[in-house]
């Protein structure tokens, strides 16, 4: 048999009934070892896969995603910031969204955007991502947005409600706290405090978790 490493640049890609042939399994079969869905045994998993591997198959996601109404995206919202911390955060969640068989789509909020977070929400949705990573929520009063997807806000969110937003943070409010009234208690006349972007929910609890232990 031909590896699809051994195959020439004019011969045609394999199919997905191709795969099924050499695993011998069925074309529905094959279909649900590469859509990781339920009752395959394991044996006609590891045949599934050896032979998609063997032949160089690839899943057309575009295909999937006009089949099954779902593109297998995660739309991400970023502060557009070169700033380590930020991209760190981006290199971590890229990894598990791939890890998950998902691609990701970024949408950048620099400063001075007149859309702001709620017009990157609207263009990821418009992508048709299945969920959307709001990477660090930025101050920005009232925000008008429809959520028609799980949405997870990495910090607090922004001031507007949805029965689809899951919220996970550090509590920067308690963390600047207990800081600062650790260094108090190693006998420091006072603490100063340097601050990031003001425009970062974090930020803003930070400072007043470190005043509220001075004031």
């Amino acid at each position: 048999m031909t590896s699809g490493a051994e195959r020439g640049a004019g011969s045609p890609a394999p199919r997905s009934a191709d795969v099924a042939r050499v695993a011998g399994v069925s074309r529905k079969t094959v279909s649900r070892v590469l859509n990781d869905e339920p009752y395959v045994s394991e044996e006609a998993r590891r045949r599934v896969l050896a032979a998609a591997q063997e032949l160089g198959y690839r899943l057309n996601h575009a295909a999937r995603a006009l089949a099954s109404g779902r593109t297998r995206s995660i739309g991400v919202v970023a502060l557009g910031t070169a700033g380590y911390g930020t991209a760190s955060l981006l290199v971590h969640i890229e990894h598990t969204v791939r890890d998950a068989g998902y691609a990701l789509r970024i949408v950048n909020t620099p400063d001075g955007d007149p859309g702001g977070i709620a017009g990157a929400l609207q263009s990821l949705l418009e992508q048709g991502v299945d969920g959307i990573v709001v990477s660090e929520p930025i101050v920005e009063g009232q925000v008008q947005a429809r959520l028609d997807v799980p949405v997870l806000f990495l910090g607090a969110p922004p001031s507007f409600t949805s029965s689809r937003t899951v919220t996970v943070g550090v509590g920067a409010h308690a963390l600047a706290r207990a800081a600062t009234e650790h260094l108090l208690d190693l006998g420091h006349a006072t603490v100063h405090h340097l601050a990031g972007p003001r425009r970062w929910y974090a930020t803003t609890d930070r400072i007043e978790g470190w005043r509220a232990v001075l004031a």
